[in-house]
């Protein structure tokens, strides 16, 4: 048998075929709420950490947190026409069931432009066309479902997938037996293994607080909850003991200056309640470890991080949650012992301090909670799901995969995982190209490159960072506009890129704007060593 003479047939912007790349490629379909798009997060860092010439990409929409958090993670985003699915008449239903079916043809484009190996749904309205896209042109699904009652996405995308993984036990149910597993929820590194004890001092000077009392930790999501910021600031005259207790109050940059002022208005301080508010928390690793007790929602990636973080939890489940799957996922780990729930409409101040106080004051029903919530954490599941998702492309077994994993032993990296941190732009936007082709608008958003300063230092002016070199083009490593990217031919999808200038909006680009990384991902993408508080949203389920 003679070798076929013809070369390989290029992919877009010259990336080779399957067979002949050296490492995984990957497409996640991530969108919406933080609770996709950061799972979708750690797994696609897990893939390119164990598979470093992995292309991994994600797919979007402008709506959601996903045009913020996967450029500034260093990945490419690509944009598809799709309308998130509602059960509540409006012009958004209406039209939701024809911009799936466009959505599905531009999810073929983006495919067959890439030729990915394997795509993985993380659930939510993104999920069921590119998926059902996936299954026209022959490439493998894995989905991820997050919480204990799945969406409406991920049952009907469970019919053309190879894989299912879900956060919880309670949703195995749902889907068929023989192609689910129970992997968890993956979070970020420093929290899969977090050890309080180990870190607590550290965590109540970073806060500034009291080391004689006992802490209750309050946040409500990246946006905080209004309902829970009014319950706490009431209960200020209903702590029986308040010399004993502290409170470390997130509460979300959307309501910071109601809740100073109502705080003000409440004078902890003139009862002996030592408060400390932050409007947002990027060091939540501190923060859970500074804490005898969390008051919350009950979103699935927020319990997936109390319960990798062992910290007992006050849980008030959102209640126009889809499905009620908040509450769900409260009973769950209040099953384990982990938790104690309050009902949203039964939340007020003397309430909130029924619950709390006496756990507060029992150090031993503490340490009994904590216990319970370890059990149901699963500290593993980036790695279980990223090892599902290379089984699925055929490029090595689950047990192949974690075997290499396990012989890596990688100690966490805070810089090289720090894609949900705060740190200012280090270069000029990165270019987000929509996949529809009859839309030529770019969206553009700054990328990240730890590299980028000391890269530019040693060479002067030139290619770099805007703000350390001048106009630059982009990040480190780029060689010039508009090279090497997907979408540099054609009108097909585009990808992550630089521009010229380290400012400014890309709409006055082309439609194939160049990118800075064959892959579409910048493994060198990451954020500069961060302060305990401020910065953009992270994983937390934002709710009302």
């Amino acid at each position: 048998m003679t070798a076929d003479p013809r070369p390989p047939i290029p992919g877009p912007g010259g990336l080779p075929a399957p067979e002949d790349r050296p490492g995984l490629s990957l497409l996640v379909a991530a969108g919406g709420t933080g609770g996709h798009v950061f799972p979708g997060l750690a797994l696609a860092r897990t893939i390119v950490q164990h598979d470093p010439a992995a292309t991994v990409r994600f797919a979007g929409t402008t709506r959601g947190i996903e045009t913020r958090a996967v450029p500034e993670a260093g990945f490419a985003l690509d944009l598809l026409p799709i309308l998130p699915l509602s059960r509540r008449l409006s012009k958004d239903t209406l039209l939701a069931p024809f911009a799936a079916v466009h959505g599905t043809f531009a999810a073929r484009r983006l495919l067959r432009q890439h030729r990915f190996d394997v795509v993985c749904g993380m659930g939510g309205y993104v999920t069921l066309p590119v998926a059902m896209a996936a299954r026209m042109e022959g490439v493998p699904v894995v989905l991820h479902e997050q919480n204990a009652v799945p969406g409406i996405a991920n049952r009907l995308a469970a019919r053309v997938a190879s894989r299912i993984a879900v956060g919880v036990d309670a949703a195995v149910a749902a889907f068929p037996p023989e192609r689910t597993s129970v992997v968890g929820n993956p979070v970020r590194p420093e929290l899969a293994r977090l050890d309080r004890a180990a870190v607590h001092d550290e965590a109540v000077a970073a806060f500034g607080l009291d080391p004689d009392r006992r802490t209750l930790f309050v946040f409500g999501g990246s946006q905080g909850s209004r309902r829970i910021n009014q319950a706490v600031v009431a209960a200020t005259a209903s702590w029986p003991d308040p010399a004993a207790v502290q409170i470390l109050h997130a509460c979300g940059r959307r309501d910071e200056a109601d809740v100073r002022a109502a705080w003000a208005e409440a004078d902890p301080d003139g009862r002996g309640l030592l408060v400390k508010v932050v409007p947002f928390v990027d060091r939540m690793d501190l923060a859970y470890a500074a804490a005898d007790l969390a008051l919350s929602r009950a979103g699935a990636i927020t319990m997936a991080e109390l319960t990798a973080a062992g910290l007992p939890a006050v849980l008030v489940p959102l209640p126009h949650a889809t499905a009620d799957h908040q509450a769900a996922n409260a009973r769950a780990v209040a099953a384990a012992g982990g938790a104690v729930v309050v009902d949203d409409a039964a939340l007020d101040g003397p309430a909130l301090v029924a619950a709390a106080a006496p756990l507060l004051a029992d150090p031993d029903r503490l340490a009994a909670m904590a216990a319970g919530m370890r059990t149901q954490a699963h500290p593993a599941a980036a790695e279980e799901l990223a090892a599902l998702v290379v089984e699925a492309s055929g490029r090595a077994t689950r047990e192949q995969f974690l075997a290499e994993v396990a012989a890596a032993a990688t100690p966490v990296d805070r810089e090289a995982s720090g894609w949900f941190e705060s740190a200012a732009p280090t270069a000029g936007p990165t270019v987000q190209r929509r996949v529809d082709r009859r839309s030529k608008r770019m969206e553009a958003y700054p990328p990240i490159d730890r590299n980028a300063r000391a890269a530019v230092q040693g060479q002067g002016p030139g290619p770099g960072p805007a703000e350390v070199g001048g106009p630059g083009h982009g990040s480190a490593g780029a060689g010039g506009p508009g090279h090497g990217s997907a979408g540099a031919g054609g009108p097909g999808p585009g990808s992550a890129g630089a521009h010229g200038s380290g400012s400014g909006s890309a709409g006055d680009q082309g439609p194939e704007a160049g990118g800075a990384h064959r892959n579409g991902h910048d493994p060198q993408a990451a954020r500069k060593p961060d302060a305990a508080q401020g910065g953009p949203p992270t994983d937390q389920d934002a709710g009302p």
